[in-house]
């Protein structure tokens, strides 16, 4: 993914908060964190993390989080269309569902709102609005879940919604060099408990086909 204005300054923000800083990217290379001018990281377009050969990584310790967060923000924010109401077409539609959308609006200055609505009877226009400011986007889809009634649907996965989780394992498991080993052996059992259920089994394609044949 291309890192462009947006996503640089909502990654500079966020990097700020830890004392990092992001330097002007360069054409055809990783992008150069550093603390006190100090390299302490590199990331590619792709959201994949080098560190420099350092005896002491603390400082780079928050940026393989932030990373993933501000990833996911710009990606979600990209594919997502604009809301069809004019009084809230400044917004983009992220997720919807059972009457309730997530939707945000990029405000300038590295910073993201995200917001809750109830759509009215006939989708011609939102109400009950719960806002979350500076790029909270964790606090907003997990009210999204609650508000809309996903989280009663969460106690059992699909077969793509466990692929999404064990990507995010995986990236975890990959870029986050703070990890305890503990914590890293929590994870590697846990895929390998998801890899025994993702197995392409008669049920759970059939499974995967009936879900989609019901969101047609």
């Amino acid at each position: 993914m291309e890192i462009n204005d947006r996503l640089l300054s909502v990654l500079r923000y966020e990097l700020r908060k830890e004392g990092l800083y992001a330097a002007h990217p360069v054409p055809d290379e990783a992008l150069v964190v550093s603390k006190h001018g100090i390299p302490v990281a590199y990331i590619r377009e792709d959201g994949f993390i080098i560190y420099p050969a350092l005896d002491n990584r603390k400082d780079a310790k928050p940026v393989p989080a932030i990373v993933s967060r501000v990833w996911e923000m710009e990606r979600a924010y990209q594919e997502a269309p604009v809301m069809d109401i004019d009084s809230v077409s400044e917004y983009r539609k992220l997720l919807e569902y059972n009457g309730f959308v997530l939707a945000g609006r990029y405000d300038g200055d590295g910073q993201l709102t995200f917001v809750n609505w109830q759509y009215t009877y006939d989708k011609s226009a939102v109400s009950l609005g719960h806002y979350f400011h500076k790029n909270a986007y964790s606090a907003a889809k997990a009210d999204f879940l609650f508000r809309s009634g996903l989280a009663d649907r969460f106690t059992s996965f699909r077969p793509d919604e466990l692929s999404v989780i064990r990507e995010t394992l995986l990236f975890r498991g990959i870029h986050d060099t703070a990890l305890k080993s503990e914590d890293r052996e929590d994870i590697d059992r846990v895929l390998h408990q998801m890899d025994a259920l993702l197995e392409p089994t008669d049920k759970l394609l059939l499974e995967a086909e009936a879900e989609v044949d019901r969101e047609r």
